[in-house]
């Protein structure tokens, strides 16, 4: 074996570092040498094995968080739908994966051992710490990720890897400038978790835009929480339970908007003839709620390609891709059913 004379050691020990239940009877220095290596040299066991094309394993790996109810998610189900056709029309396999990581393993490692079985990885799973992406610095391997799993403060383009995602901040303007056009002057925000990137992107936008017009929510209608149908509920109960209600609102996913129409039943008003809802996402719910949504879409199948062309054309060049770049797509508003002009009786800010 090619890694074992490199490095003076038996073949056993190679074997027992490469697999990740036997790699603790590995010193942690020798471990991190032979990973490093086999990382250099592009090494898959047991190549005989694998579906074979040019000389490569011609599968790639997403990476998704552990969660039972990833594939009952608009996003990650729409994204990994896209994922399948964009590989499957280049002959290409997928894995679907979550990362693991055993105790004192860095995130670099555990990608090394993912990649041992894999051409590519498309990293779509938990938010990374600055620590994890620092461990990113200088990885061999092909690899991609979402802007999502980033955290807020991070230079996308110093990271040396490259990041694709759809234009949140834009986005998130198109929303809150259509909500001023149709007249509304109270406009509250129903935004996502703190920490999120994607959050704290349409935060931004949306932000920009009223406080360019003088019109900065109030602070009792800005609620924040995870993306969800309960979050919205919770938020918007909240507002309506103020003094003064908010004539519309920006949510900063599809499903805090649904919760947010939910709410906004319970307490007896309508959407939208006392209450305009904006969503951000555009999954398939989105035209079946009542009344269907006026939303930003996320164009995941498109993200979904990209992602895997950058994987192919770094695996099938045998090199990283050379000019790490920040892939956004523009995300455009869908209006629908639950948005209209101010009330009449509104007043003015």
């Amino acid at each position: 074996m090619q890694i074992a004379a490199r490095l003076g050691v038996s073949p056993s020990t190679v074997s027992r570092a490469l697999r990740p239940e036997t790699a603790h009877l590995v010193e942690a220095e020798r471990r991190k040498e032979i990973l490093d290596l086999a990382e250099r040299q592009h090494f898959t066991p047991n190549p005989g094995a694998r579906i074979l094309r040019k000389g490569m394993n011609s599968t790639l790996t997403v990476v998704v968080p552990l969660d039972e109810n990833i594939f009952f998610s608009e996003y990650y189900g729409r994204f990994l739908a896209g994922t399948l056709h964009a590989a499957a029309a280049r002959g290409w396999g997928v894995h679907i994966s979550t990362l693991r990581r055993t105790p004192g393993t860095g995130f670099r490692e555990a990608m090394q051992y993912l990649s041992l079985d894999t051409s590519g990885v498309i990293y779509l799973g938990e938010p990374l710490s600055p620590a994890d992406l620092q461990g990113l610095r200088g990885y061999r391997r092909p690899f991609v990720m979402t802007k999502a799993a980033l955290p807020p403060d991070v230079a996308v383009r110093d990271l040396g890897v490259p990041v694709f995602g759809v234009d949140n901040f834009a986005g998130a303007q198109t929303a809150a400038s259509f909500l001023l056009q149709l007249g509304h002057r109270r406009i509250a925000l129903l935004l996502g978790p703190a920490g999120s990137r994607d959050a704290y992107e349409r935060k931004q936008g949306y932000l920009s835009v009223l406080e360019k017009n003088g019109m900065p929510p109030r602070p009792q209608w800005v609620q924040a929480g995870p993306f969800s149908a309960e979050a919205g509920r919770t938020g918007m109960t909240k507002m309506l339970e103020g003094e003064e209600r908010p004539t519309a609102v920006c949510c900063a996913s599809d499903e805090i908007a649904f919760g947010a129409i939910h709410a906004v039943r319970a307490m007896g008003l309508h959407c939208p003839e006392d209450i305009s809802l904006v969503g951000f996402d555009d999954g398939l719910w989105a035209t079946a709620c009542q009344p269907a949504l006026t939303t930003i879409r996320q164009p995941l199948g498109d993200l979904a390609e990209r992602a895997v062309s950058l994987l192919v054309e770094a695996a099938t060049a045998r090199s990283k891709i050379q000019h790490p770049v920040l892939n956004e797509m523009p995300a455009a508003m869908v209006i629908r059913e639950s948005t209209r002009a101010a009330p009449a009786a509104s007043p003015a800010e």
